[in-house]
């Protein structure tokens, strides 16, 4: 495989060049915003198997299992809420409306395929509109060049991990062709859960049909297709994915034996980029998506009881529906002079959610157990059919100043049919004071629309919500202290306004329903540092300090204060790399009903062992992780009173070969 990007000037990027932050390459230390880079062959080097877990690494973020889907989910900046989290691949937006997540589809993304990800830590809507409010990602696949040929890999683990990838990568003449076919299958972790919400149920009833203690279920099977075709200044890229998984507790969070989450989701997307007179480059593109979800949730399992009824076959229900989004993007960058790029853009997008189905074993209504499962989408649609129209505007006028000097003015404006529309403006000043030092000065506002479940969802739903907005203020510096040693230092405000949760406190008759019903401000500290040894052998660190509240000044929930990460990549010659590393992570507080102490603090340890080039091409990794078999869990909700397991000590052992 082609040699990968050098990884001596990642994270801090004195000399690394990045797109995310103003839609075209700029060193990092120039970028309006706070920016983290890493490169493929960091990744390699972690032994991380899939995208989600990498995050763990980057300041200001946490990982947390969502019990009622099992999807791991991103806490960024002290704020719980993937759909706050804007996620790309190679630029194409994959979060859905449906839930405004990317992560039920993506979360597992093989790390095989990755050339690098670009990370804005701080709202990215001026630029990308909705759902980049607390951070945007975007994952850069490997080209034609990176791999010239085809690499072969499989891997076991544990819980029956089994994994097969296949990247592959060659020009001919003027076409370029690159992509990846990968399948995962994994029996998942089995931790138990001493009590769920059944057994509340039982205590109160008298019942006896609570499964606990008991077994999480997180069985995942998915195949993964990606395909990138270049020509000269045209290009496709498409994706498939199927991926079928047990929920872990479940959507009524009580053991159950007959959940199954069962995604489907493709997107094609054509390109061009024209530059004329090395002035003007434009780069329409147009896409289509679509979503196919069919999820059937046992929300309470055989023999529950729920005076007047009791319920032989448990209380099961099966939610389907198709999301369809076609759109169509024009950006245009003109050069006004040297050091000024000036980029305006047009974008719309139209979304449809149909095809939507709710079928039960009970009455909905009334709550009448039934002989079996029937379908209710007339009398109950969970979603009705919905169409959601979005034309959008932005512009941007990036200026060096002169060599040391940039400023970067941006704001772009959304327009949706069904709530209203969003205004995102953001100022940027980057100034490099003395050498191999930069001071950024930034503001920026962003927005999360309301998605399609929280606006619509049958007996919850709330068509008057307002998107929720930030604003936020940033001061970050960085100094390379010589060609070994970076550090950096970046100071963040969070002023947020009309957060989206269900309304759980409504008194009677007033239903729970999903309102704009907090403000919350959050500031904090985020503290880097790389040492680069030689080629190959380097230190890395980082540590988060996050102060959360909510406007009535109560901590928000479910996030550490204090966060961070330690690790040593070593360098043996030209054959053995090994890496240790280490996430710890502070306290976690609960919301403010629940009596339970404080989720406690851990830390995880992991190993990786890459041995390459000894045979050909052939490399052979292994990776254990949480090495000192740490006993932690995730906050859980009171109906999980003893909260959620997470895996002890784990391994996996991978082998691949290029062709």
């Amino acid at each position: 495989m082609a040699e990968e990007i050098s990884t001596e000037a990642i994270w801090f990027g004195f000399g690394e060049k990045v797109t995310i932050a103003t839609r075209h390459a700029i060193p990092v230390n120039k970028a309006p915003s706070i920016v983290t880079v890493l490169t493929g062959e960091e990744i390699k080097n972690l032994g991380y198997r899939t995208f989600v877990e990498i995050l763990r690494t980057i300041p200001g973020f946490e990982i947390r299992k969502e019990p009622g889907t099992g999807v791991e989910e991103p806490i960024a900046r002290g704020v719980e809420g993937a759909n706050k989290v804007k996620v790309m691949l190679n630029g194409h937006t994959v979060n859905t409306t449906t839930t405004g997540s990317a992560f039920g589809r993506f979360d597992d993304f093989p790390i095989e395929n990755i050339k690098k990800l670009e990370i804005i830590r701080g709202p990215g809507s001026a630029m990308y509109g909705e759902n980049a409010f607390l951070a945007v990602i975007n994952i850069i696949t490997l080209d034609a060049a990176d791999i010239d040929g085809v690499r072969i890999s499989s891997g076991f683990g544990s819980f029956d991990t089994y994994e097969e990838n296949m990247v592959f990568g060659k020009k001919f003449g003027k076409v370029e062709i690159s992509g990846m076919a990968h399948y995962r299958q994994t029996s998942g972790f089995d931790g138990t859960v001493e009590s769920d919400f059944q057994t509340m149920l039982d205590d109160i009833f008298g019942s006896t049909a609570s499964l606990a203690p008991g077994s999480v279920h997180d069985q995942r099977q998915e195949y993964d297709l990606n395909l990138k075709v270049c020509y000269e200044d045209l290009w496709f890229q498409g994706w498939y994915s199927n991926k079928n998984r047990d929920p872990f507790i479940g959507g009524g969070l009580s053991l159950n034996t007959e959940s199954n989450i069962e995604n489907n989701y493709v997107f094609g997307e054509i390109g061009y980029r024209k530059t004329f007179e090395e002035i003007v480059t434009v780069k329409p593109r147009i896409y289509y998506d679509q979503f196919e979800s069919d999820s059937k949730f046992e929300s309470f399992p055989e023999n529950t009881v729920s005076p007047p009824y009791t319920y032989p076959d448990g209380m099961i229900y099966v939610v389907k529906g198709i999301e369809r989004i076609a759109g169509t993007e024009i950006p245009l960058d003109v050069k006004l002079f040297d050091g000024n790029i000036f980029t305006v853009g047009v974008d719309y997008r139209l979304v449809n959610q149909s095809n939507n189905h709710f079928l039960s074993n009970f009455d909905p209504i009334t709550g009448a157990p039934l002989p079996g499962i029937q379908s209710f989408s007339d009398e109950y649609p969970f979603l009705p059919d919905i169409t959601r129209r979005i034309f959008s505007v932005y512009l941007q006028d990036a200026y060096d100043v002169t060599d040391t000097l940039n400023i970067t003015l941006g704001v772009r404006h959304d327009q949706y049919n069904d709530f209203g529309d969003a205004t995102s403006p953001r100022v940027g000043l980057t100034w490099s004071f003395i050498e191999n030092a930069s001071l950024k000065l930034l503001y920026g506002e962003a927005f999360r629309a309301p998605s399609f479940y929280e606006m619509f969802q049958i007996d919850i739903g709330n068509k008057d919500l307002d998107p929720e907005r930030i604003r936020t203020y940033e001061l970050g510096l960085s100094y390379q202290y010589n060609k070994y040693v970076t550090s950096s230092i970046n100071y963040f405000y969070n002023d947020i306004k009309d957060l989206i949760s269900i309304n759980r406190t409504a008194p009677p008759p007033a239903p729970h329903i999903y309102e704009n019903l907090t403000n919350a401000h959050v500031q904090g500290v985020e503290v880097e540092t790389r040492v680069d040894i030689s080629k190959g052998n380097y230190v890395f660190m980082n540590y988060t300090f996050k102060n959360q509240e909510d406007s009535n000044g109560h901590e928000l929930p479910l996030v550490a204060k204090h966060t961070g990460n330690f690790g040593v990549n070593v360098h043996y010659w030209k054959y053995i790399n090994t890496n240790l590393s280490t996430f710890v992570s502070g306290t976690r507080s609960r919301i403010d009903t629940d009596t339970r102490n404080d989720s406690p603090a851990y830390a995880l340890v992991n190993l990786s062992f890459l041995g390459k080039e000894f045979f050909r091409t052939m490399e052979v990794q292994g990776t254990v992780f949480n090495v000192l078999d740490k006993d932690y869990s995730d906050p859980g909700p009171t109906r999980i009173p003893d909260d959620l397991p997470r895996p002890g000590r784990t391994f996996y052992v991978g082998l691949s070969y290029q062709f």
